[in-house]
């Protein structure tokens, strides 16, 4: 009975959330793309947001061609309805850095991608990417999942090290620790909202331990194809002190400028490259920085 209650009341807060979220920060925020802005969409697939009749300046980058992207899901019968929505593809992701996919003088108001940051192989190398793309004034909005919301609940948010491991070995898919943590802790449950206590009742891992362990030593040996995974686990307290450090460390010049609540599954971020380099940065600066990255750690610890 108290179990029920609980989920209940889990339900009516999550859809609050996700309404005023939605209403307060997502919708205007959205709004606020003119219509002939010059769009990148990174990974839209069969549900883009962006689409070529209505934004003229559109262009998709995905990881296979149109008639590939329709292939693939007209064959799944839970998506096989929404094929009509894949848009053409102007650029197929190969593995290489983005930015060498297409014109050297192409770059964006908008780079937009739902869903994608988490799959990525090395995250502070594709950050880079998206930082040399943007025009100036430019921005990156990612709608990027809460990993308490999903199949991810019982994994850690990834850190810093990670990311910084994965960059220094520049693997071509995705290896080691990413493999086994998303395999390892993967649950037969996705409810798309926060998961309290009363919701793991009856949950049950999806893979088996050493499962996991064995696709891990696969995927560190040589020749293995592209296996996709969420190599990568957030929420907005982690992803906010993830970005603080790499930027603190001069890997990258994205800044998060708004980070949402997270409504539904997932939660929104708006990164803007800044105007300095971590050399030009006054003291001043630094110390605000590093007083936010402190703030950010004590919030996930305690």
């Amino acid at each position: 009975m108290l179990s029920d209650i609980a989920k209940s009341l889990s339900r009516r807060v999550w859809k609050l959330q996700r309404s005023y979220a939605k209403r307060v920060h997502i919708a205007p925020l959205l709004r606020s793309i003119p219509a002939d802005a010059v769009i990148l969409e990174i990974g839209g697939g069969y549900n883009p947001r962006y689409l070529k009749t209505q934004n003229p300046n559109v262009y998709h980058l995905d990881h296979c061609t149109t008639e590939e992207l329709r292939a693939k899901f007209s064959a799944d019968p839970n998506v096989a309805n929404r094929v009509g929505n894949i848009q053409p593809i102007d650029f197929v992701f190969t593995g290489t850095p983005i930015e060498t996919l297409m014109p050297p003088n192409l770059k964006f108001d908008l780079i937009y991608g739902s869903h994608v940051l988490e799959h990525q192989v090395d995250l502070i190398a594709h950050l880079q990417s998206l930082e040399k793309l943007l025009k100036p004034g430019g921005r990156v909005i990612e709608m990027i999942p809460d990993l308490r919301t999903c199949f991810d609940a019982l994994r850690y948010p990834s850190v810093t090290s990670d990311a910084l491991v994965v960059h220094l070995k520049r693997p071509a898919i995705h290896q080691g620790k990413q493999v086994f943590d998303g395999v390892s802790r993967a649950l037969d449950k996705n409810l798309g909202h926060r998961m309290h206590r009363a919701d793991f009742n009856g949950v049950r891992f999806s893979n088996g331990l050493k499962h996991a362990y064995d696709a891990m030593q696969a995927s560190e040996l040589p020749g293995q194809n592209y296996v996709d995974t969420h190599a990568w686990a957030f929420t907005p307290e982690s992803f906010r002190l993830l970005m603080i450090e790499l930027r603190l460390l001069g890997l990258v010049r994205l800044a998060p400028t708004f980070v949402s609540p997270p409504y539904g599954n997932q939660f929104c971020a708006v990164l803007e490259r800044t105007a300095l380099d971590l050399a030009d940065m006054s003291q001043s600066t630094l110390d605000g920085l590093e007083r936010e990255r402190l703030a950010l750690a004590v919030q996930l610890r305690v």
